[in-house]
């Protein structure tokens, strides 16, 4: 009876046993892109699985820290033996990708800014994953139509490599532009006083929107690192012109109104479908990276009403709204 009993697992799917996964993770637990995609990651994967997390919290970590970080996730992967790996961000990919793969592991990573080729990712044996590529200049020509046109606006990021990438990839490092008949001035800014004052001046320089990137890296007069929902929510309540934003994180009642925005449950389940397909039997380098959904409208009802924006007819059934 061993030898058919032998045959016949040999012939059933890759599969048969619950497979442990190790989600790395560049920021925090709090962080509500983390939140999102790894919810979103779960909902989608296949089969009974052990997921086990570990977060660099690089956000708010000053940046000599970060090899240290990197280490200890090692150790953690080390002890952990997983399956599969699950890279989130830039920062965790750039440290870890290659050395995790080179010790056996299939690595899936997900919200990468950077180019995949230039990190050798692409067409690696053991490594495949999912882009992130935010929509400022589409958003930015949306969110006119809205407002009926708009002569001036400002994009205010942190001054992260994260935020800088982005801005390169989509600004090809102009810090001003034209979108449409909209000029665009895009500022990168690591002090949040200068923020502040930014913000407080934006009518007075002539902006007629501010669209809001990343305000997650900021830190206080003492050095000291200011919470990213204490940004913005100061940003909401005290901006003199309407605030858009590029991420769906930032969307909702005193907070950002909206816009074309990116969500992490695209990432998280794009990236759900690669693990599925290697913990199946695939080849990562069978599996090209690719990026998820491009975009979807989210607005906040206050915010709407707030501004006293009316919504477009030809954008109302793809609209999520948020109270």
């Amino acid at each position: 009876m061993a030898k058919p009993l032998l045959l016949l697992l040999c012939l059933l799917p890759y599969r048969l046993w619950a497979a442990e996964i190790l989600v790395i993770s560049s920021y925090h637990p709090e962080y509500l892109w983390d939140q999102s995609y790894n919810a979103s990651l779960q909902a989608h994967l296949s089969g009974e699985n052990h997921i086990s997390h570990f977060y660099m919290d690089t956000k708010r970590q000053p940046n000599g820290d970060v090899d240290k970080i990197a280490q200890q996730a090692l150790a953690l992967y080390q002890q952990i033996k997983p399956d599969l790996v699950v890279l989130g961000d830039d920062n965790a990919i750039n440290y870890l990708a290659h050395e995790i793969a080179s010790l056996g592991t299939p690595v899936v990573f997900l919200g990468m800014n950077e180019n995949p080729r230039h990190k050798g990712l692409v067409g690696h044996p053991k490594i495949t994953g999912v882009l992130e590529r935010p929509l400022l200049k589409r958003n930015i020509s949306e969110m006119s139509q809205l407002m009926g046109g708009i002569k001036k606006a400002l994009a205010l990021f942190d001054s992260s490599n994260v935020a800088l990438t982005a801005i390169e990839d989509e600004f090809k490092s102009q810090t001003d532009l034209r979108v449409g008949q909209t000029r665009v001035n895009s500022q990168l800014i690591g002090d949040y006083s200068l923020w502040q004052e930014t913000v407080l001046n934006a009518r007075k320089n002539g902006y007629e929107a501010i669209f809001i990137g990343l305000y997650h890296t900021l830190v206080d007069d003492a050095g000291k690192h200011v919470s990213e929902q204490t940004v913005l929510e100061w940003t909401s309540a005290h901006s003199p012109v309407p605030m858009f934003c590029f991420w769906a994180f930032s969307v909702g009642s005193g907070r950002a109104i909206g816009g074309l925005v990116l969500d992490g449950r695209d990432q998280g389940a794009k990236a759900a479908g690669l693990v599925n397909a290697i913990l199946a039997g695939a080849q990562p380098n069978t599996l090209a990276p690719r990026a998820a959904l491009r975009g979807e409208y989210i607005f906040s009802k206050h915010e709407l009403a707030r501004w006293q924006f009316t919504l477009p007819d030809k954008w109302r059934d793809k609209i999520l709204l948020r109270e």
